[in-house]
């Protein structure tokens, strides 16, 4: 018994020293490999070169901000958005738009 056990943790040391050097070897660069990763990296301020970027020199004006805010409920005009004028078939549409809601009331 004492041998298979010891010939059993001799092969899994064997195989956890190939796992680790393995896992230690140096990483093959592809020519396009930093092209790569700096793509991916592009925009995330936990990168390493996020300091070293330009930033873009176009600011946007305020016509293009509501553009883009338009409909958000989060932005700061949305408050004061013109109310729809209610319709007799407000009740149908909402309940309508509810009836394969399995949460709806």
């Amino acid at each position: 018994m004492l041998p298979k056990l010891s010939l059993s943790l001799t092969a899994a040391i064997a195989l956890s020293v190939a796992a680790g050097r393995a896992a230690h070897a140096a990483p093959m660069e592809t020519p396009s490999g930093n092209a790569q990763i700096n793509a991916a990296e592009t925009g995330n301020p936990h990168s390493v070169d996020y300091s070293n970027r330009t930033s873009p020199s176009h600011s946007p004006t305020n016509d293009e901000i509501n553009a883009a805010e338009t409909g958000n409920p989060q932005s700061l005009d949305y408050s004061h958005r013109p109310a729809l004028p209610p319709d007799d078939n407000t009740n149908a549409e909402w309940q309508s738009s509810e009836s394969a809601n399995p949460d709806s009331i």
